[in-house]
């Protein structure tokens, strides 16, 4: 870091920046997004000028400014490989937005890329450091619910979000959406029962680009034998999903909003007609804020983090299984 500050650059002018970084930083001591990159300076600056970041430029002016430590990614997933490693090698850290990269290989080389630089890598599963994921960690592996008989997740984002012209859509972008949304749910499994296989996977795709998953439907096993089920989904209905029920021989449990747990998220227990648990996410407390506050932690005592790349290569290894039981070539 630069003295007690921990200077922040952007590498790309996509919208997320300002939700996951700018405005986070703002409320956060000890923080300062110092630069925005992108391929265009033009909108590099009109991006920096919108957020008050105070300096703009190309992606090497980023790479090279010495007051940036960590350096944030919110780029294409098959391109962010290439730029996390030469970041890492000049020196910086590195926050990638979910799911890392583009696949297990490319998330691979960052992490070996940062282990060779001495740096950190990162991936950006901000709900993992929000509270209401800590509860909802925590009552899943308490025993409260028995034994484990079947897990399902339902991450369907609303029909008219995802339109024709959005990256999402675009397979040269990385495009799809287990790679948009089922990817949290691999993360959330791993967390709290270990490494998932795959079992089968069926995908909808998309007509303007037959690489794009619209839906997939993916069955997988956990450790011990448990069934567990993940829908992935840009067509849900007007409400759309974020859930996860598991059904235990004691109890059954529903979450709502895990992805984005400040979106209102509901954690319910309950065996019959009883209430054993019911919990709600904190109101005022964000997963952007949260994840950042971490990473500023982490950085300065060294501790492991649970959003290490060296962590999320497992999570894109099984996304690519998840494309190959669906019949799609992974990213």
């Amino acid at each position: 870091m630069t003295g007690s500050t921990l200077g922040i650059g952007v590498l790309g002018a996509a919208g997320i920046a300002e939700r996951a970084i700018v405005e986070p930083a703002r409320e956060l001591d000890g923080v300062r997004v110092v630069a925005i990159g992108a391929r265009d300076p033009e909108r590099a600056r009109a991006a920096a000028d919108r957020l008050d970041v105070p300096e703009s430029g190309d992606y090497e002016m980023v790479l090279n400014h010495p007051d940036i430590d960590l350096v944030y990614l919110p780029l294409p997933s098959t391109v962010q490989a290439q730029w996390a490693v030469r970041a890492l090698q000049a020196g910086k850290h590195v926050l990638c937005e979910k799911p890392l990269s583009a696949n297990g290989t490319t998330a691979a080389a960052i992490a070996a890329a940062a282990d060779a630089a001495g740096r950190r890598a990162f991936v950006g599963f901000h709900y993992r450091l929000h509270g209401f994921t800590g509860r909802l960690l925590e009552v899943l592996t308490s025993g409260v619910l028995g034994d484990i008989e079947r897990v399902e997740f339902d991450y369907s984002i609303p029909h008219f979000v995802v339109q024709p012209g959005n990256i999402r859509l675009d397979g040269a972008l990385g495009g799809g959406s287990f790679m948009d949304v089922g990817c949290y749910a691999v993360d959330l499994m791993r967390a709290a029962w270990g490494e998932p296989a795959v079992v089968s996977a069926d995908a909808l795709l998309y007509p303007g680009d037959p690489r794009v998953d619209l839906r997939t439907d993916v069955e997988l096993v956990l450790p011990g034998g448990i069934p567990a089920y993940v829908r992935s989904s840009f067509i849900g209905d007007d409400k759309g999903s974020m859930s996860l029920r598991v059904t235990g021989t004691a109890a059954h449990l529903e979450a709502t909003s895990v992805i984005v747990p400040q979106w209102g998220a509901v954690l319910r227990v309950t065996a019959g007609d009883r209430v054993l648990i019911e919990d709600k996410a904190v109101d005022g407390e964000n997963s952007y804020a949260r994840q950042l506050e971490h990473l500023v932690g982490v950085l300065r005592d060294g501790t492991p983090s649970p959003l290490d790349a060296a962590l999320g290569v497992g999570t894109m290894t099984i996304v690519d299984d998840v494309y190959w039981a669906a019949g799609l070539q992974p990213r």
